[in-house]
């Protein structure tokens, strides 16, 4: 992990799930917040900031409460050319600035575009009853070019500067309209040779009923090895036995034409956490629910960057058990902490 502000002392990172953050705000004079202080550096993330953004009017509560942890701005490092990496930047810096920040990067198209992107999962989660996928994908498609136009209308404003950017800019995006819509289009003619019901479909649970395998099987596997034991069931069964599926494949974390290489290991965490909610490793429930859904989503981009902390706190058992399970399998070093507070 990259350091490069002077004022972090050295001591270990900690890096707070949400519903921990949650008590703080709720129990202000909670001991176990001063000695979490004095033995660690706090630290969070954009995904806090995101999660702290959804609560609305309660916002400043949750950013106080990081305020008197003293807790640093644990952040993935993007490079000049918006590429990502497999670092990560600690640095000091006020909570309330970092909140203010995040809310002004992020302009409202590209959260359409995030959340319009996500319906699709959503869907296959069980969502989205009665609307088939052609409405999700006219969503989606507006969406990308909400933020293709929005692309374009940036480039008029420093054309002048540039001359013959403006002609480049709208070659590259009528390109990138074309290439979305055509990934779409085929993405959901594959998945139309496997449903009958659009309107009502859950891909979660046609695939479980399928394989015969879900919580009550999977839920009763020990650590260690965790995972392997997992892939000891499912290599076994059709679907996976007969095309020589890997254990890498299964939990989508082998070498991807879409990266053009090897994920980091940040990707790895959250491509296998999502795969073992999807197959029932105590999985989040009501994720048909938006809402649900949206947390859901939330606690795998959290275990991802809490991998660059020494020690994850949490009081969610699902959550802890998905990420010790995703840790131990990729090495991740990071310790997951279940906090138990009575009396809150």
């Amino acid at each position: 992990m990259k350091t490069p502000n002077k004022n972090y002392d050295g001591k270990p990172t900690a890096y707070l799930d949400h519903n921990i953050l949650d008590v703080f705000v709720k129990n202000r004079d909670l001991p176990f917040a001063t000695e979490l202080k004095d033995k660690y550096q706090i630290v969070y993330s954009d995904e806090t900031l995101k999660e702290i953004k959804r609560s609305g009017d309660n916002s400043s509560h949750f950013l106080e409460a990081l305020e008197s942890l003293e807790a640093m701005h644990l952040q993935i490092f993007v490079t000049e050319s918006f590429k990502v990496t497999d670092n990560a930047t600690l640095k000091e810096l006020s909570p309330f600035d970092a909140f203010e920040n995040y809310c002004k990067n992020i302009e409202p198209v590209y959260e359409a575009m995030e959340k319009a992107t996500a319906q699709s999962l959503l869907k296959f989660h069980g969502g989205r009853i009665g609307s088939d996928l052609d409405e999700i994908n006219r969503e989606q498609i507006d969406s990308f070019g909400s933020l293709m136009n929005y692309i374009s209308d940036r480039i008029d404003e420093v054309k002048d500067l540039a001359p013959g950017i403006d002609a480049a800019v709208s070659t590259y995006t009528k390109e990138m309209q074309n290439s979305f819509n055509e990934a779409l289009a085929q993405s959901t003619a594959e998945l139309r040779k496997h449903i009958e019901d659009e309107f009502n479909y859950s891909g979660v649970q046609t695939y479980r009923d399928h394989m015969k395998v879900g919580p009550k099987q999977l839920n009763n596997i020990k650590p260690p090895n965790v995972i392997e034991k997992i892939w000891e069931i499912y290599k076994e069964l059709d679907g996976y036995r007969d095309n020589n599926f890997l254990i890498e494949q299964f939990l989508g974390v082998s070498k991807n034409p879409i990266y053009n290489r090897e994920m980091y290991l940040h990707e790895k965490v959250t491509s296998a956490y999502n795969v073992l909610n999807v197959i029932g490793y105590y999985p989040d429930s009501k994720m048909k629910n938006d809402r649900r859904f949206t947390a859901a989503m939330s606690d795998a981009g959290h275990a991802a960057i809490a991998s660059f902390s020494h020690y994850l706190f949490s009081r969610d058992a699902a959550f802890i058990h998905k990420t010790r399970a995703v840790y131990e399998y990729l090495h991740v070093k990071t310790q997951v902490i279940e906090v138990i507070i009575n009396d809150v």
